[in-house]
């Protein structure tokens, strides 16, 4: 079901990464195909009738999976497609999940946070900012959501410092 996705097929899927984040959660078209080359990262896409239509990104951190992203084509959305993959992705990889959402300030906001609870994910309110995915960008005010539970101060402080350290390459205290 899930296509690794590889220098050959980078081409395919970044329009469909380009077309579901804004620039500020997406790196440079560059930056993202060197990612292909990092031990712990994986992009994935989800074929129908041929083309890619879902795709998503994880990085395998120590004892946690850290999904960055998660999107399905726009004429796939709202038939239960999404939430039939996610489900296989968790089904599939027995460790704990972390991914980053927006701050549930309007209704698409809260519907996609509603998304991922329906799907076992669990919103934490520690204040978490993004740090910069292309160069010349600020911070990003994020929150994380965790599966199978809440996770406590302690183990924020060690999620956040892994993935601002191994996906973003950044070393400072945020």
């Amino acid at each position: 079901m899930f296509e690794r996705i590889t220098e050959k097929t980078f081409d395919e899927i970044f329009p469909l990464l380009e077309s579901a984040f804004p620039v500020t959660e997406l790196r440079v078209k560059e930056d993202q195909r060197a990612l292909l080359k990092e031990p712990c990262y994986r992009l994935y896409g989800v074929r129908r009738e041929g083309v890619f239509a879902a795709t998503f990104a994880t990085w395998e951190i120590e004892d946690f999976l850290y999904i960055e992203h998660f999107a399905v084509k726009e004429e796939y959305r709202n038939g239960g497609y999404g939430g039939m993959l996610l489900d296989a992705l968790l089904a599939e990889k027995k460790r704990p999940m972390v991914l980053e959402v927006e701050l549930p300030e309007d209704a698409l906001t809260r519907r996609r946070i509603g998304f991922y609870e329906r799907h076992g994910l669990v919103f934490n309110s520690y204040p978490y900012l993004q740090p910069p995915m292309r160069k010349g960008q600020g911070v990003l005010p994020l929150r994380l959501m965790t599966k199978p539970a809440a996770i406590d101060a302690k183990t924020y402080q060690r999620y956040k410092k892994r993935i601002h350290s191994i996906v973003y390459k950044y070393e400072g205290d945020l």
